[in-house]
């Protein structure tokens, strides 16, 4: 196997447990806004991180104490704004969080399209569904991996019967999840935001993304690995089967067969795309 392979595939091994493990906290070194007096900005960092410790252990109402103290101390420390915003949203508080992640946005956050999506869900789950929508369009213009945006926003255009609306952010996603290069910054990011603010990884990766420098090395990798792991990838297979049912409905039957087909050629096991074009080839025939 080729040097570069096994890297592109340990980089993109990389990118996908990160992906499934989600996006717990928001930080970023220059939210670590420095203050004349440096022994208060320290101690609401340590304060700040044990808050973080208690987050990952989901003890909320710890943490949501810890980030309070924080921003006693300093009150615009961004990454406790933000992670309070997520105590709250994790503990169901969910005006507390969209009050907190409000006040976020307000202080030019270095990952706003985290922001408008944890927005997003809040007010999809309280039945802001306009707002909602808003939101996730937001996070689709300004997320490392705005597909997810783009598949939260076509299906909720899809449940209103707004099906030409549904199939362009639909299709929006799979045009985004198939470029190499959104996909291989979203990965430089989904890495920076693992490590350490203050590491050498955080600033080396942070300097590739502001110089767009990556774009220089994606030839150095292959990406024949890429389109592989496209190929299987199931929620790329949901959203060809969404783009399906969105046409049948419209009752272009031949076009959704064709999307059909291609949601079950990347996952054959797909049950629902399977009955979809089974449906979709009986109103055909009857059609004609």
């Amino acid at each position: 196997m080729k040097t570069n392979t096994v890297i592109t595939y340990f980089i993109l091994t990389i990118w996908g447990i990160l992906l499934i493990m989600g996006v717990l906290t928001i930080v970023g070194p220059s939210w670590l806004v420095e203050l004349s007096d440096p022994g208060k900005n320290v101690e609401a960092i340590s304060i700040k991180n044990a808050g973080d410790n208690y987050l990952k252990s989901k003890k909320y109402n710890e943490a949501i104490q810890q980030y309070i103290t924080a921003l006693k101390i300093v009150p615009d420390l961004k990454g406790a704004i933000a992670n309070l915003a997520v105590a709250y949203q994790k503990k169901g508080d969910f005006n507390k969080s969209i009050l907190a992640f409000n006040e976020l946005l307000t202080l030019d956050p270095e990952y706003p399209g985290v922001i408008y999506y944890n927005l997003g869900e809040i007010y999809e789950k309280t039945g802001h569904i306009d707002k909602a929508l808003f939101n996730y369009l937001l996070a689709a213009d300004t997320s490392a991996y705005p597909e997810k945006s783009y598949q939260k926003a076509g299906h909720i255009l899809m449940n209103q019967k707004k099906w030409n609306k549904a199939i362009v952010n639909f299709k929006l996603a799979i045009d985004n999840k198939k470029e190499i290069n959104n996909s291989y910054k979203g990965m430089l990011i989904s890495n920076q935001k693992a490590s350490s603010d203050t590491s050498n990884t955080y600033r080396k990766i942070d300097n590739i993304i502001k110089a767009n420098s990556y774009l220089e090395n994606l030839s150095d990798y292959d990406d024949k690995i890429f389109y592989e792991l496209l190929s299987h990838d199931i929620n790329l297979s949901k959203t060809y089967n969404n783009i399906g049912f969105c046409l049948a409905s419209q009752e272009k039957y031949s076009e959704s067969i064709a999307y059909l087909k291609i949601a079950l050629q990347i996952n054959p096991n797909y049950t629902e795309a399977r009955n979809n074009l089974k449906v979709v080839n009986g109103l055909l025939k009857n059609k004609n």
